[in-house]
């Protein structure tokens, strides 16, 4: 080096093909856990996938007007928990009920049609708790047009357990590929230390203090880290979006290709893209600091 030698991208200049080995494979493993935050982030865990099967049923007295079930229909629509409210009268349930048990067809001639209209309201991927699910079923029973509410109070506290420690789970999971990258990446940045240690004194001795060679070089890893997790869930992003597309059954489970362009999914794709700068940051620093200590 000739010169006042340049910090930026030092470890470029001193190990170029080594780094272009790990920042492959650290780009590969972005595009993983960039499939996997943003699968999360629409899911909610298992929470999109609870709420397209639960649903609250509040059966109609028999003397409904069908205009007055469609009206009530249409309030429950608009609260903020519900994501559907949809009514279905008396004949349409007549013919749910004949494909279910087909050859009871007797039934309605003894005494007409024997089935009620009912509304069925179903529910908010992020808004499937006990509590939002308790005031749409209160709120419901006090409808004098309402003749019963069955929402499944004997097992939907432990539907709801299970589906947070499946969450919980899924989230674990993914904290813990986070965790493996970190630690990979600092015994990545300890090797490099040790390799580069004779080009490190080297600017030492041209005034170069350790610490500024490490905030250098923690810098260069958090940019690095931040474009290589955003190019990573880019790609990750791109091939969710083709499953979706063709594979549709698992819309019922992850969400529909349109969720991935909303708000909340590119604020949560972006924080995971700081999370991955800060950690590249963090595991230079302390590799770097382990590798000097002789640990």
């Amino acid at each position: 080096m000739r010169g006042q030698p340049s910090l930026w991208w030092i470890d470029w200049r001193l190990s170029r093909s080594h780094l272009v080995r790990e920042t492959i494979g650290r780009f590969l493993y972005f595009c993983l856990l960039g499939f996997a935050v943003i699968s999360l982030l629409l899911s909610g865990g298992v929470s999109r996938f609870l709420a397209d099967r639960y649903a609250i049923t509040a059966v109609l007295r028999a003397e409904v007007p069908a205009a007055e079930a469609e009206g009530l229909a249409r309030k429950v629509a608009v609260l903020p928990s519900v994501r559907s409210a949809a009514y279905r009268d008396p004949e349409a349930v007549w013919k749910e009920f004949l494909r279910a048990y087909p050859g009871v067809e007797s039934l309605r001639g003894a005494g007409g049609n024997p089935m009620p209209g009912y509304i069925e309201i179903r529910f908010r991927p992020d808004r499937l708790t006990g509590a939002d699910i308790d005031l749409v079923a209160s709120a419901l029973r006090s409808v004098p047009l309402v003749e019963q509410v069955l929402a499944g109070e004997e097992w939907l506290p432990r539907l709801l357990r299970a589906g947070r420690i499946a969450s919980l789970a899924g989230w674990g999971v993914f904290g813990a590929f986070l965790a493996g990258f970190f630690l990979v990446g600092r015994l990545q940045e300890r090797a490099r230390v040790v390799a580069l240690a004779g080009d490190f004194a080297f600017l030492a001795e041209r005034g170069v203090s350790a610490g500024r060679l490490a905030c250098s070089r923690a810098a260069a890893a958090a940019v690095s880290g931040f474009l290589l997790s955003a190019a990573g869930t880019a790609v990750g992003g791109g091939a969710l979006f083709l499953s979706l597309r063709n594979f549709h059954f698992l819309e019922a489970v992850v969400g529909p290709p349109s969720d991935l362009l909303l708000p909340r999914t590119i604020a949560g794709a972006v924080l995971f893209c700081c999370g991955a700068a800060l950690l590249s940051a963090a595991a230079s620093l302390l590799g770097g600091r382990a590798a000097r200590s002789g640990r």
